[in-house]
This record gives C-alpha cells, sequence and structure tokens, in this order.
C-alpha cells in the first residue's frame, strides 16, 4: 500500500503576517520525503528535536527527518506522538509597506522663536525581515503566528525615541522645521540602522509627514503672519478691531434691544471701514513698500469714502477679487469628501458645474463680461498616495518668445505657477496648482478657484484678446 507524501506551505493572504509556523500548534511527526515548498517572497527555517536545522530559499525541497511512515507507528506505542518532532518556520521577505508612527504625547523643546513648545509628529515607515534566524530568536520564539501589529508598537516607541534624541540636539527652529523633514528623516533612520539589526530587521522606508506645534502656538504663528500682510502693527490692531465689531454686529443679542445693537454696530463699522483701509494703505505708500494689489485695495478704500457706506465693501472686493464675494461660504460644511467641498464651494458662489467623474469643470465669473474655466481633477495621488486636488486653467496657445517672461513671472505668484500642457489642438500655456484633499477647506478652495481664474484670465486677454477659455 502506497504512503502519501506531507506537502508543507503557506499563503499569506493578509500580507501582514511575518512569521507563521507549521503546525501552527506546535509541533509533528514530519514524514520522512515531505515537500516543503516555500514561495518567492519567503524563507523557511526546518526545526528539528528543537534546533534551528536549516535555512530553506524560494523552491519545492524534500524534508528528511527521523520519521519513517511505517516505523513511526510501531515506535510511538510507548507514547502519545513520536519522539522525532520537528516544525517549519515561514517568514515572509516582503516589504512590509504603510506602517504608521506618531507621537502618543507632545514631544517638549526648546525653541530660538517661541521659548519652550511641546510639539507633536507623524509619519509612514516600511520594513522587512534580513536574518530569519536572529528574528526567530528575538522576537519570535515559540509562539506559532506573528504579524506586524504586534510588533509595530515597538518599533513605533523607538522611533519616536530616536527623532525625539535627534530634535533635541540639532536645535532647528520650529519655523524652519518643514524645510529639514528629509534631513531629519534621514538622521532617524540613521539612528534607527542598529536598533532595526539586532532584531533581524532593516528599516526600508521612513519618513515625517508633519511636525505640528500645539494650538496656542499656531496661534501666535497666525497671528505674526497677519501681521506682516497687514503691513505694520497700527493697520494689524485696526484690522482686529474691525473684525470684532463685525462679529458684534452679526452676533447681535436677541429681542428689540439686540436688533439694534447689531444695526448700530454694522452702520457704525460700515461707516469706518473704509478710512481705516485708506489709512493703513496710504501708510504703506508713503514708506515706499505698496505692491501693486494693495494699491489696487487703496483705490478702493477711496472709492468706497466717496460712494459712502453701501459701495464701501464693494468696492474694496472687486479691487481684490475681481467682483467674487465669499460671504456665503459660512454655511459651507467643511467635508472629508474633497468633491462635494468643491462642489458645495461653488453652488454658494453661483458658479456652474459640469462633471464628468472625478473631473470638474468649474467656470468662474471675471466681472461682469468675462469668465474663465477651471478644470479641477480629482484623480491624482501624490507619491504616497494621499489624494490631490489638481486645479488648471487655460490660458491661450503657448509661444517660445513667452516661456521665459512666464516662468520670471512664477516667482511672483501666490496661487498656482505656468506651464505648458500638450493638448490636441497644439500646447497651451496653463496656470496649475495642487493641495492636498484631506486638509482642504471651503475658504482656501474659494481663494484658489478664485485667484487661479483671475491669473488665468488676465493672460489670456494679453495673449489673445478673446475669453475663449
Amino acid at each position: 500500500m502506497g504512503i502519501r507524501m506531507e506537502v508543507l506551505e503557506y499563503f499569506d493572504n493578509t500580507n501582514r503576517s511575518l512569521v507563521h509556523r507549521e503546525p501552527p500548534d506546535g509541533s509533528a511527526d514530519i514524514k520522512l520525503g515531505a515537500q516543503l515548498i516555500v514561495q518567492e517572497n519567503q524563507e523557511a527555517v526546518f526545526f528539528r528535536d528543537g534546533k534551528a536545522l536549516d535555512v530553506f530559499q524560494p523552491g519545492r525541497h524534500t524534508l528528511t527527518t527521523a520519521n519513517v511512515p511505517i516505523l513511526t507507528r510501531l515506535l510511538t506505542i510507548p507514547w502519545e506522538k513520536s519522539p522525532f518532532q520537528a516544525q517549519v518556520y515561514f517568514v515572509g521577505k516582503q516589504t512590509f509597506l504603510d506602517q504608521k508612527w506618531g507621537t502618543r504625547q507632545p514631544i517638549t523643546l526648546r525653541d530660538r522663536d517661541f521659548g519652550m513648545v511641546r510639539l507633536r509628529s507623524f509619519g509612514k515607515f516600511s520594513f522587512r525581515v534580513t536574518d530569519s534566524a536572529v528574528l526567530l530568536n528575538t522576537l519570535v520564539g515559540t509562539q506559532g503566528k506573528v504579524t506586524t501589529d504586534e510588533i509595530t508598537s515597538y518599533l513605533k516607541d523607538l522611533i519616536v525615541a530616536r527623532l525625539t534624541d535627534l530634535l533635541g540636539t540639532v536645535g532647528i527652529s520650529l519655523l524652519d522645521l518643514p524645510s529639514k523633514y528629509d534631513e531629519v528623516a534621514a538622521g532617524t533612520r540613521a539612528k534607527l540602522v542598529d536598533a532595526f539589526g539586532q532584531y533581524g530587521l532593516e528599516l526600508a522606508d521612513f519618513f515625517i509627514n508633519a511636525i505640528t506645534p500645539p494650538e496656542e502656538v499656531q496661534k501666535a504663528i497666525d497671528a505674526r503672519s497677519s501681521i506682516g500682510a497687514v503691513g505694520d502693527l497700527n493697520a494689524f490692531l485696526k484690522f482686529q478691531a474691525a473684525q470684532s465689531m463685525a462679529r458684534l454686529a452679526e452676533q447681535g443679542g436677541g429681542g428689540a434691544t439686540g436688533g439694534a445693537m447689531g444695526m448700530g454696530m454694522g452702520a457704525g463699522f460700515g461707516m469706518m471701514m473704509p478710512g481705516m483701509i485708506s489709512q493703513a494703505i496710504g501708510r504703506q505708500a508713503g514708506s515706499g513698500t505698496t505692491a501693486a494689489a494693495p494699491s489696487g485695495v487703496a483705490a478702493a478704500a477711496n472709492a468706497a469714502n466717496a460712494a459712502g457706506v453701501a459701495g464701501a465693501a464693494g468696492a474694496a472686493g472687486a479691487a481684490v477679487t475681481g467682483g467674487l464675494s465669499f460671504d456665503d461660504l459660512a454655511k459651507v460644511p467643511v467635508t472629508k469628501d474633497a468633491q462635494a467641498m468643491l462642489r458645495s464651494v461653488a453652488n454658494a458662489a453661483g458658479y456652474p458645474v459640469t462633471e464628468a467623474g472625478q473631473v470638474m469643470q468649474i467656470t468662474v465669473p471675471i466681472g461682469t463680461l468675462r469668465k474663465q474655466v477651471v478644470v479641477v481633477d480629482l484623480r491624482r495621488r501624490d507619491k504616497y498616495g494621499q489624494q490631490l486636488i489638481a486645479y488648471t486653467s487655460t490660458c491661450g496657445a503657448a509661444r517660445p518668445d513667452i516661456a521665459v517672461k512666464l516662468l520670471k513671472y512664477n516667482t511672483q505668484m501666490i496661487h498656482g505657477a505656468f506651464a505648458i500642457e500638450e493638448t490636441e489642438g497644439g500646447e497651451r500655456v496653463v496656470i496649475q496648482a495642487n493641495e492636498l484633499a484631506e486638509t482642504a477647506d471651503p475658504l482656501e478652495i474659494s481663494r484658489r478657484l478664485a485667484a487661479i481664474a483671475w491669473q488665468a484670465d488676465k493672460v489670456e486677454e494679453k495673449l489673445q484678446g478673446g475669453d475663449a477659455f
């Protein structure tokens, strides 16, 4: 009678199995001539009598143990099972991707700009097994199965410890950290080489997604940038006061008294705002630092003074945004669905929208006679797989004589940059911009749409005079 030989193999359907033992419950009397099949992304370690005897690479192998099938039945009579026990450990040699790490508690550091700050950081890493024997002896032991979930918790703590040590040593300012992410990641990775190696592992990739300060430090940074945007402290304080009055007027207070207060504050705000803008911009003009856009705001503010309260907001807004209004964005919800948020912003502003899958065409009016189409593509991903919102607006046909000029303009643009796009009708000049869908918000989307459309329309008007795009 023929004896059927055993076949030992293992398939990982989850791609998270680091080590798997056959048989799963312990050892077994593997028969003489059993076939061991090792997959391309695996390595198998054969144990007999509690010792690692051999390491098998991908392929089919014939195992030789002390268990001859017919004799085993006779020899096991005095015992419950065969005394000749063996087991095989399958070790995954693929790269385990998308392992997330992050600080559980903020890291306290000394910063030269903000004093003592607490920072949080997060990112991703990947690793692979380089020495199966070391891994089995140091981390696995006699466990039947080990997945990435069971060891990444320790690896995350290891990463945070080395990152904390590095940040405390290099002393990079909080404001300079975003430009040093690659350097910080490389330094942290160098510190982790030996730590991973002692467990038979190799850190394949390591990168930092963000290092963020606490909310109070973020508010301080926002306040500092706002002062720089307005021009000087006096103008900033007036701007803050105007915002406070506007909020009070909107809140009212309830009842007849609240309504009267709201009306009074609203009227006062409307009468004061044009003069405040004129004074702030006039002071900048006197210091010789006025840029093109602020001078337009100053002109609008002067026009508003002449026209009265009713024309103040309209004149100033027209100078900055080409007649676009963002007042209705307060009703647009912030959602993780980028397409739904874009649709809501466009509908709130009254922009016509055409959709084809994840590609949207949004028509933005520029003044009363012109318009500009902005194409928004949501199919793109960055190198880490995160969804992008890609904006494109066509300016006109590309010409060799304007290429250098467009490159120079790129250094002055806040939203987007000029590029050349290949189309069926030939090469065209476009303005392109990208932003992460995860961090997008309605106000930023509205600003970006308005800025890209306005810039593209002005260039189109200079290049060909019409309004084709």
